[in-house]
C-alpha cells in the first residue's frame, strides 16, 4: 500500500505537524455521516416514487424515465458476477422510444403485472443502448414464474453505490487496532501524521516545475496521508501522474480514485500517454468509450482462460432457458428450481476461474 499523509496549510510548516484540536468523537462523526446518507437516500426515493405515482405507464415512457412492454431478448454473464440482460419491445418491429436511460444509469426492472416502485424489482445499471434493445447489468438473475412475462424498466436511485458508501463508513467507524483505524484517527485530527526525511527526487517528466516537484517530494515523504492543493490550471493532475509513476518505480502498486468517473478517466488517459500499465476498475458503462479497452472487464474477457468460462456460461444459459421454456405439459414440481440451481452452480464454477484471471491481471 502506498505511503500517504495529511497536509494542512494552516498548521504544516515544513518541520512537523501541529494538532490544533482534539477532534470530534469518532462515533459521533460517523453516525452523523450515516444519518446524512440516509436522509439523502430517503429524499431521492420519495422524489422518484412521487414521479412514478403521478404518471401513467405511457406517460412515464414518454417522459424518458421508463420503458414499458419489454421482453428479455438475451441473457449472458459478465465480469464480477454481473448478469447481462438484453431487453426489447415485445413487438419486435417497434424500436425503443426516446429515453434518458443512457449507459451508466441506475435502473430497476419489474414485472408489469406487479406494483412498480423503488421497493420491488431488480436493481441494475444500463450497459448498452441501441435503437432496438437495451442491455442492463444485474447482480442477480431476474427470476419469474410467469410463462411469458413483460417488464417495465424505470430510472432509479443509485442504491448500489450508496450501500457501498454505508459499508465503508461502518467499517471505518468500527476499526480498532488496525491500519484503517490509524488512518481514520489521523484524518479526524486525533493524532499527528508521520513524515520521513525528504529524498532527492529525479523527475520522470522533465517538464515538471519546481512547485510540482516539491509537492511530489512531500507526498513521497508521508507515511499516512498527503493532500496536494492548488487552484484550477496549476497542474495537479500532472503532479499526481508523476507521483504515481514515482511510487511504481519503488516497486509498489497504486489505487487511484476520484469523486467522478471523468476525473478517473482523465488520470488514466495521462498515465497511458506516459506508457504506464494502468487498468481501469469500475463499470465499463461509466468509462469513456475510447478507454474501455483498458478496463478490467474487457481485459478479462479477452484472456485465453475465459474460453472455458464462456462455455460454462453457455451451459448455464441453456439450463435457464430449459427452466423457462413454455410447454403444454406442466413441469414436475421443483423441476424448474432444480434446473436454475444447477445453472447457478455452473456459474459459480466459472466465477472461480474468472477470479484467478483477475488476480493474475492485477
Amino acid at each position: 500500500m502506498p505511503k500517504t499523509c495529511v497536509f494542512q496549510e494552516s498548521s504544516y510548516r515544513g518541520k512537523g505537524w501541529q494538532v490544533n484540536n482534539p477532534g470530534i468523537p469518532v462515533n459521533e462523526h460517523f453516525q452523523r455521516l450515516l444519518s446524512l446518507l440516509d436522509l439523502e437516500a430517503e429524499a431521492e426515493k420519495q422524489a422518484l416514487l412521487e414521479d412514478l405515482q403521478r404518471r401513467s405507464p405511457v406517460s412515464a415512457e414518454d417522459s424518458g424515465a421508463a420503458m414499458i412492454n419489454l421482453v428479455i431478448r438475451d441473457e449472458s454473464a459478465g465480469l464480477g458476477g454481473r448478469i447481462l440482460i438484453t431487453l426489447g419491445k415485445r413487438n419486435q418491429v417497434l424500436p425503443l422510444p426516446w429515453t434518458r436511460l443512457g449507459s451508466g444509469a441506475p435502473v430497476v426492472l419489474s414485472e408489469e403485472n406487479q406494483v412498480n416502485g423503488s421497493e420491488g424489482g431488480w436493481r441494475g445499471v444500463v450497459t448498452r443502448l441501441s435503437k432496438d434493445n437495451i442491455q442492463v447489468a444485474f447482480s442477480e438473475w431476474p427470476e419469474t414464474e410467469s410463462e411469458r412475462p413483460t417488464f417495465r424498466l424505470d430510472r432509479s436511485s443509485d442504491e448500489i453505490s450508496r450501500q457501498r458508501q454505508r459499508q465503508a463508513l461502518e467499517k471505518a467507524k468500527s476499526a480498532t487496532g488496525s491500519r484503517l483505524g490509524e488512518l481514520r484517527d489521523v484524518l479526524l485530527n486525533k493524532r499527528p501524521p508521520v513524515f520521513q526525511p525528504r529524498i532527492n527526487l529525479t523527475p520522470l517528466d522533465e517538464n515538471m516545475n519546481e512547485s510540482q516537484l516539491e509537492a511530489v517530494s512531500f507526498a513521497l515523504s508521508a507515511d499516512d496521508f498527503a493532500i496536494i492543493h492548488g487552484p484550477p490550471g496549476t497542474g495537479k493532475t500532472t503532479t499526481l501522474v508523476e507521483l504515481i509513476r514515482q511510487i511504481v518505480r519503488q516497486g509498489q502498486r497504486v489505487l487511484a480514485v476520484a469523486p467522478s468517473n471523468i476525473a478517473v478517466d482523465n488520470l488514466l488517459e495521462k498515465l497511458l500517454a506516459k506508457g504506464e500499465n494502468a487498468i481501469r476498475l469500475g463499470h465499463p458503462a461509466r468509462v469513456l468509450p475510447e478507454l474501455r479497452q483498458h478496463t478490467l472487464d474487457l481485459l478479462v474477457e479477452n484472456h485465453p482462460d475465459m474460453k472455458v468460462v464462456q462455455r460454462l456460461m453457455r451451459e448455464a444459459r441453456a439450463l435457464r432457458g430449459q427452466a423457462s421454456k413454455f410447454t403444454r405439459a406442466r413441469p414436475e414440481p421443483g423441476r424448474r428450481r432444480a434446473l436454475r440451481e444447477e445453472a447457478k452452480q455452473i456459474i459459480s464454477d466459472g466465477r472461480r476461474i474468472e477470479d484467478r484471471v483477475v488476480e493474475r491481471l492485477l
